[in-house]
């Protein structure tokens, strides 16, 4: 017994590390047990919650496959502390412990990842480092979920690793020769092989997600998280070309101390489909849809509509259909919307404190006298929205801590008031305070995880009776009633929206304001098709005092509102705007034809910049797209495109990261000339 769990101190140092070799990979078996086991377990979870793709036996060949790779991978990585252990404690069986140990570490990392994928449909990246401690404690709170599916998780590959590498030691059956191997092709394997499969190898961006393995993923993003400034000093001397896409706009930028500070030519592409009275500037009232995507919303949505109060009314509105959100989460999308700001590092909103002085939609409204209001039924401190909004002057300022005991939180969940309660708020708010030009925002959050909402089996059965009215087949229905509890959510807060416009057609401003309706991104529990998917949101814009209306397939995004919003008051109503800004965006095309003049970055996540468009093309993570009708990609081998593209995409890293590092938009001037004190 004392030669298998002690060394033989007399043993050479090649001896030892070919022992030390022979014991750790035999022990490792027991860990691809395990992620198999993880894989298996991921796979009949998924299965429960949502519809398996149609090239299931693709994802599985392709996440069987990249799992050994994996597992290779991450062999030499698990192997150096072994190692040094084996030496500097001289026991195998203090060796063994810490492998089991360190394997349970691994396994338990692996599970919570595939946990994560379950519950929120996209697998965790770096973005979890963008975040503070109060936010994740919010979103856990809000949208975490355990039954004994989740338990299971953990415990059976933890069971199946234990009861393996128990039974494997010490069973030192392996040569030293195949066990070097092994670590000799995990290591190369490290250099040459991607341990991750191709996204043009699937048929949507959900049987990707599937495939990947959870825990490479993320390590692979935290390791370019950690270590993108090096990279990005090299993005920033790459020569870049300044053309444009078609018709886009040239911007004249005219500060050599403030990258994006540029002339203001927007033009006023709104003004004709207005009646205007010079006289009477209009109410602007923003609604920003947790999770709205086109691809259950308006025409041509290609899992069908499940918004009908909204339909109807893009039919009376200026409609958007290929419409985008600029980031893939609700991060950015108040300084997009409202002041069409560059992103910053981690979103301008993570900025808090150091948010440079800039202006914006409420800002330079409220220097032309407009009052500023902002409704939220959640907390205002998620996202750093607080920070933000206060840096424009708000005057009335709702969160979930300025709600009376007469209005019900969401059931089972953290967030706040659902969407109907905030509608209701927001109605008492305006009819009490009715000082006009002003502008509200109203920001919803029941189209989100957890998806719990007030008298949830009311709105299951809206959902059924919109399949009969939609005329699906039984299979058809089958497929979505997987999502029946997110479904139910959207009917909830489609019929939120007719409440608010229905009570609000009755205040008296109701005929002297614009409405504009748009998501923050489109929300992922429901399986994404593709790499543009989560962007894909409408954007509605109506009013009493339209004397037309369009359906729009051009391409805008959240960048351009502002611009536009300004453009037009500015023209018909004689506000008094900068002619120099700050704006990311060129403001909203509203030729009906589907076109792209616009060029601009959509930021993923907090921590994960790597998507951007231009013209018809779509790049992803250095990966090229055409974009096609209904915002369909696909990939394309165009070099010379590609690296047009890539070059663009640079030329914008270059300008953010100069600006995150001397945080540096508009002059003090021109923000004490048009910034409320």
């Amino acid at each position: 017994m004392n030669n298998v769990l002690h060394l033989k101190h007399r043993q050479s140092l090649p001896g030892k590390f070919k022992n030390c070799a022979v014991l750790f990979v035999n022990l490792s078996a027991g860990l691809l047990i395990a992620f198999f086991s993880v894989r298996i377990m991921e796979i009949l979870y998924i299965s429960r919650t949502n519809n398996l793709p149609l090239d299931f036996w693709n994802v599985v060949g392709h996440a069987f496959v990249f799992d050994i790779l994996s597992f290779l991978e991450i062999l030499p990585f698990l192997f150096i502390p072994f190692l040094m252990i084996y030496f500097v404690t001289g026991t195998i069986k203090f060796s063994y412990l810490a492998c089991a140990a360190a394997g349970s570490v691994v396994i338990i990392l692996y599970a919570s990842l595939v946990k994560y994928f379950a519950t929120a449909g996209v697998p965790l990246a770096a973005d979890l480092f963008g975040y503070s401690m109060k936010d994740i404690e919010i979103t856990l709170r809000g949208s975490a979920s355990i039954d004994a599916f989740s338990i299971f998780l953990f415990i059976i590959p933890l069971s199946l690793f234990w009861a393996a590498v128990t039974f494997l030691y010490p069973r030192n059956g392996l040569k030293p020769s195949h066990a070097l191997v092994i670590l000799g092709t995990g290591t190369a394997l490290v250099f040459t092989v991607p341990a991750l499969p191709s996204a043009t190898s699937f048929e949507s961006e959900f049987s990707y997600n599937l495939a990947l393995n959870k825990m490479t993923f993320f390590a692979g993003e935290s390791y370019a998280y950690f270590t993108r400034s090096a990279r990005d000093e090299v993005h920033a001397m790459i020569p870049h070309n300044n053309g444009n896409p078609g018709h886009a706009p040239v911007f004249q930028y005219v500060s050599p101390e403030h990258p994006f500070l540029r002339t203001d030519d927007t033009p006023d592409v709104l003004g004709n489909f207005f009646n205007v009275n010079a006289d009477r500037p209009p109410n602007i009232v923003i609604i920003l849809v947790e999770g709205l995507g086109k691809a259950f919303s308006g025409p041509n949505a290609y899992l069908g509509s499940f918004t009908p109060f909204l339909d109807d009314l893009s039919g009376k509105s200026l409609y958007w259909e290929n419409f985008l959100a600029s980031q893939g989460r609700t991060f950015a999308a108040l300084p997009s919307i409202l002041a069409s700001l560059p992103f910053a590092d981690q979103g301008f909103n993570e900025l808090r404190q150091r948010m440079p002085k800039h202006l914006s939609l409420m800002s330079i409204l409220k220097h032309n006298g407009y009052r500023m209001k902002y409704y939220s039924g959640s907390d205002l401190d998620f996202d750093n929205q607080r920070f933000f909004l206060k840096q424009q002057g708000v005057d009335v300022l709702i969160g979930d801590d300025d709600y009376g005991h007469d209005y019900e939180k969401i059931p089972n969940s953290s967030w706040g008031y659902p969407d109907r309660e905030l509608m209701r708020k927001a109605l008492e708010m305006d009819q009490r305070d009715m000082q006009q030009p002003y502008i509200s925002f109203v920001q919803t959050i029941s189209m989100h995880t957890p998806y719990s909402i007030p008298d949830q089996g009311k709105y299951i059965r809206l959902f059924e009776e919109r399949m009969d009215r939609l005329s699906f087949d039984e299979t058809q229905k089958e497929r979505q009633r997987t999502y029946k509890e997110i479904y139910s959510t959207i009917m909830y807060t489609d019929e939120a929206l007719r409440f608010f416009f229905e009570e609000y057609a009755k205040l008296p401003a109701y005929g002297n304001t614009i409405f504009i309706i748009t998501g923050d991104h489109r929300l992922p529990e429901i399986p994404l098709s593709t790499k543009i998917d989560r962007f894909h949101v409408p954007l509605i814009i109506y009013s009493p005092m339209l004397r037309r209306t369009a359906h729009i397939e051009s391409i805008s995004s959240h960048l351009d509102i502002t611009p536009s919003l300004l453009a037009f008051l500015k023209k018909n109503y004689n506000l008094d705007t900068p002619s120099t800004v700050s704006w990311v965006g060129s403001g909203l095309d509203t030729d009906p034809a589907f076109r792209n003049i616009h060029k601009y970055p959509l930021k993923h996540t907090i921590n994960n910049l790597i998507d951007y468009i231009s013209g018809m093309y779509f790049i992803n993570d250095d990966t090229l797209f055409a974009i096609g009708k209904y915002m369909d990609l696909e990939p394309i081998q165009d070099e010379g495109k590609r690296n047009e593209m890539i070059a663009e995409f640079n030329q914008y890293k270059s300008m953010n990261n100069r600006f995150s590092r001397e945080l540096k938009l508009i002059p003090d001037s021109l923000y004490e000339q048009y910034h409320p004190n």
